[in-house]
């Protein structure tokens, strides 16, 4: 949120694989009081912007945890400009979405 912040976005789809997290965003929830200001920043933001909260399933959500997990594996030592950089795992899974 705080990129989009930075970039003046104004219309952002954000979702989620967590419904707890949208709940909380969506202030249908409490916020737990370890996330609170993390989370009072980006309903914050959120206010300011048009802002869609969706839930989606962890089975959607695939290819984001697989990039994730690869920055957070290979820190800075990888770099992918296209579909070919990508190991045949990553390759497979967009090619499934």
């Amino acid at each position: 949120m705080q990129h989009c912040k930075r970039k003046s976005f104004e219309k952002i789809i954000l979702e989620t694989d967590s419904l707890t997290i949208k709940n909380i965003l969506t202030r249908q929830w409490k916020i737990l009081w370890e996330y609170a200001e993390k989370i009072e920043e980006i309903q914050k933001i959120i206010t300011r912007k048009q802002v869609n909260i969706k839930h989606i399933f962890r089975e959607a959500n695939s290819l984001e945890d697989y990039l994730a997990n690869l920055v957070i594996e290979q820190a800075g030592t990888i770099q992918a400009y296209n579909f070919y950089d990508l190991s045949s795992r990553g390759r497979k899974i967009i090619n499934l979405d």
